[in-house]
């Protein structure tokens, strides 16, 4: 009885011994994997952080390309890249591509984002369609074709409740059957008169605010030849420009199946700038768009003040 005693209290020892190293071992793999969980979330916070801090140069001054190298946040080393995007040797233009490379330890992360750099009154024509026979160019009347943007990236916001508010107080809104010329050929085109509202770009150009005209178009907008008319123009429908018919402002068009185009046969122009959701053809002629800063700055700074002059296209 005493032998099968000890035997027994030896097993139990021997076990408790085998129970006690195993769950030590389990404890030792579970504190292994913590660190690394944790390692793995330091660096995914680091590489991010990077990207962030590239951002913020970025939106300081987007000609920066210098980007950090062995940067050492807390235990992580960080690398930031910052490059003008390409597709093989063919540059991307205002697509620039932030590469946020953290390590800890063995450890490794990337984050990578693109980045567009510009704001869209920097252009003078930015459309989400496509833009056919336009010719843009800058304030002095040098041909750039950088200014022009179709096919965009990304639409700006604009508040166009505050623009029809503005339209309503100055009496600057026409319904699809309005024609201020009475020549209602046009099938309920609005048609302005040269020099329409006021012969300026301004409301009052007289006020120390130097508020714009501001015109809201239910239906079309039809132009007819050498009028000029002026200011900012929302316009439900589409633009129909005749032969040397001619826009002092911004034309801003927020429906996808709107157009800008020549109806007939000549040249149009605008000076300021086009800002549609639809597409621009000048039907085989050209439609002159003039990029004229000052204009735009009154539709942003009025009612696009939530552009930042970066935007993030991706983020991974």
């Amino acid at each position: 009885m005493g032998k099968t005693l000890l035997i027994l209290l030896a097993g139990f020892a021997a076990s408790f011994v085998i129970l006690a190293r195993g769950k030590d071992q389990r404890f030792i793999g579970s504190v292994d994997r913590m660190v690394g969980q944790f390692t793995s979330s330091t660096a995914k916070n680091a590489a991010a952080s990077g990207a962030y801090m590239a951002l913020n140069r970025l939106y300081l001054t987007p000609s920066w390309r210098a980007g950090y190298n062995n940067l050492v946040l807390g235990g992580d080393t960080l690398t930031v890249t910052v490059k003008n995007d390409s597709i093989g040797m063919t540059p991307i233009p205002h697509r620039v591509k932030i590469n946020s490379n953290a390590k800890n330890g063995k450890t490794k992360n990337l984050t990578q984002v693109l980045v567009f750099d510009r704001s869209f009154n920097e252009f003078a024509v930015w459309a989400k369609d496509t833009v056919i026979s336009v010719t843009t160019q800058d304030s002095l009347g040098v041909v750039n074709p950088d200014l022009l943007m179709k096919n965009a990236p990304f639409m700006p916001k604009i508040d166009k409740d505050s623009l029809v508010t503005d339209a309503s107080a100055q009496s600057h809104v026409a319904s699809d059957t309005s024609d201020v010329d009475g020549l209602h050929s046009g099938g309920g085109h609005f048609h302005p008169g040269n020099g329409f509202p006021n012969g300026s770009f301004y409301y009052d150009s007289t006020a120390t605010s130097q508020a714009p005209n501001v015109i809201y178009i239910q239906g079309d907008l039809h132009i007819r030849d050498n009028r000029t008319i002026y200011g900012i123009y929302i316009v439900e429908g589409n633009v129909l420009l005749n032969q040397n018919a001619a826009v002092k402002g911004v034309l801003y068009l927020p429906n996808p199946s709107s157009r800008v185009y020549n109806k007939q046969n000549g040249n149009s122009q605008v000076t300021g700038g086009i800002v549609t959701w639809g597409e621009v053809d000048g039907k085989n002629y050209q439609i002159i768009v003039k990029h004229y800063p000052k204009f735009l700055r009154a539709l942003v700074s009025n009612y696009a003040p939530n552009n930042p002059p970066i935007r993030v296209l991706s983020w991974k």
